[in-house]
């Protein structure tokens, strides 16, 4: 039997991803996670894509502002949201 190599783990994807919500809520424009994927390297696993707005919300970064449908081909027209920076928000409305 032969060993299987093991696979390396992306540690810093979810620090990255941050950064790259962050960016984004400063621009003061509407944004998705199909946004994030343009941006940044797929992410280790799918679901961490929506922690990642998840925590940012939570953090009081970012705002849901409407519902959308996915561009990305491999989403095949899944639901997400679009989010805007809670900074900007004062500016839209």
């Amino acid at each position: 039997m032969t060993a299987q190599p093991m696979a390396l783990e992306d540690t810093t994807w979810r620090e990255d991803a941050m950064d790259v919500v962050e960016r984004l809520a400063q621009q003061g424009r509407r944004f998705t996670a199909d946004d994030l994927r343009k941006e940044l390297r797929p992410a280790p696993h799918q679901n961490m894509v929506g922690s990642i707005f998840t925590a940012a919300q939570r953090r009081g970064l970012i705002i849901k502002v409407a519902n959308s449908t996915s561009r990305t081909k491999s989403r095949n027209g899944g639901h997400q949201y679009e989010w805007l920076g809670s900074q900007a928000r004062n500016f839209h409305e």
